[in-house]
């Protein structure tokens, strides 16, 4: 009979003072303090000769060359399949920039390439100290978010109202809890130069200090929810980091065990259609405009022009597009990956999804885990429904990603129809 065998790794990631921050526009400097470690943690499960990779970061995101560049590392150091590792940010808008977000300033390549290598790293040092143990689940209820467009509708919009909880222990050494939620970490704001972990890093801490065992965090389907505190100080995100925590010791104390579980996994690439350029003269009109509110700001301070210039820079592109033809039926490489432990999935998708997603699929598929920003990050990744609604996230952040263009509404359909075909498949033996 085969044993279910799982070790957990963790290395601080903390970037220097100075070092350019993602995940807002118009911040005036680089962060200026650290108030608390950014971590990495990685958790493999085996089963026989088979092996899984579960790896967070206290990051905004990682892109797809990053996440590509350690799979390949940790298949040549493990021989773990890199179909079988997954990599989940949290999406901390308190951290270091990590990915080419227009506007926020230059990652650090050195610093970038350190987590790289650490986290394949973790990956041999879990590897190699994996011990037989249990799995256990539990879904407590606990919400600290709202969904941020329900003033687009005439009824508030979808909220995940629950966190999901995997515990593992061991009787031969520490055990360890791996929980995931639905929420953006912006409880600080933008005009915070704190490095941090925002709410997750608090709810984590909270976890550990109180199992005294490691604790790791994987974010849901968080597109449309904030949590019900921004623009906070630190004491709020530890109010909000301490609520999630208690709610998910309360699912510790309430696992069920589930039998020895099956080891799988399954991954994906779906084109998804991008919207077309609008005409030659709207874009043509829209660089004018940009054109002359980044030459209003030209003389600013440096970090202050950065927002100005990025949309101009994006308004560049667009009208290339438009002017040569080319931007037409263009698509966006998007990764669904899932990851079987038993009758657990684990979802990983590469984005900002919209909460609906999360919703239906546990209804649909029962103990399914979405997991987004994991594999890297494409941007907003709504439902179809939420077009016609604009907004934020459908109309203006796509313009800080690199890919120019927004994903289109008949992009829902191709991500449910090989989402569900996916999980199908993960189920009856992956691979």
């Amino acid at each position: 009979m085969k044993i279910f065998q799982f070790a957990c790794a963790a290395t601080d990631i903390t970037p220097s003072v100075g070092i350019h921050m993602g995940g807002y526009w118009g911040r005036r400097s680089g962060a200026t303090h650290i108030h608390d470690r950014l971590m990495a943690k990685a958790l493999v499960c085996g089963l026989g000769e088979e092996r899984v990779v579960i790896l967070t970061v206290d990051l905004v995101a990682l892109g797809a060359d990053a996440v590509r560049a350690i799979r390949m590392a940790v298949t040549r150091d493990t021989g773990i399949a890199g179909a079988a590792i997954m990599i989940c940010a949290s999406h901390t808008h308190a951290g270091p920039l990590t990915i080419p977000y227009r506007g926020m300033g230059e990652i650090d390549k050195s610093y970038l390439d350190r987590v790289e290598a650490a986290l394949v790293k973790l990956v041999v040092t879990a590897t190699a100290k994996m011990r037989p143990g249990r799995l256990g689940y539990a879904r407590c209820d606990v919400q600290i978010g709202f969904n941020r467009r329900a003033r687009r509708r005439e009824a508030a919009g979808p909220v995940i109202s629950h966190a999901h909880v995997l515990r593992f222990e061991s009787d031969q050494g520490p055990g360890a809890t791996l929980f995931q939620h639905a929420c953006h970490p912006v409880v600080l704001g933008g005009d915070n130069h704190q490095i941090s972990g925002d709410f997750v890093g608090a709810a984590v801490r909270y976890v550990e200090q109180m199992t005294g065992e490691p604790a790791l965090f994987v974010n849901g389907a968080c597109g449309d929810i904030n949590p019900r505190i921004t623009g906070g100080s630190f004491e709020e995100v530890d109010v909000l980091g301490s609520q999630l925590g208690q709610a998910v010791l309360e699912g510790v104390a309430d696992v069920d065990i589930l039998a020895t579980p099956v080891l799988s996994y399954v991954q994906e690439r779906v084109d998804l259609p991008l919207i077309d350029p609008p005409t030659r003269l709207r874009a043509e009109a829209e660089k004018v405009v940009l054109q002359l509110k980044a030459k209003l700001v030209h003389e600013g301070n440096i970090w202050v022009r950065r927002v100005p210039e990025a949309r101009l820079e994006w308004a560049e592109a667009m009208l290339a597009l438009a002017r040569s033809g080319n931007g037409r039926g263009r698509s966006q490489v998007f990764e669904i990956q899932g990851i079987g432990l038993g009758k657990i999935v684990l979802l990983g998708l590469e984005g900002e999804i919209f909460a609906r997603y999360q919703l239906d699929l546990e209804v649909e598929w029962g103990s399914v885990i979405a997991c987004g920003f994991a594999n890297g990050c494409i941007g907003y990744v709504p439902t179809a429904d939420e077009y016609p609604l604009g907004g934020y996230e459908v109309d203006d952040a796509y313009k800080v990603y690199p890919s120019v263009q927004m994903i289109g509404p008949a992009s829902e359909a191709l991500i449910r129809n090989r989402t569900g075909a996916l999980i199908a498949r993960l189920r009856a033996g992956g691979h």
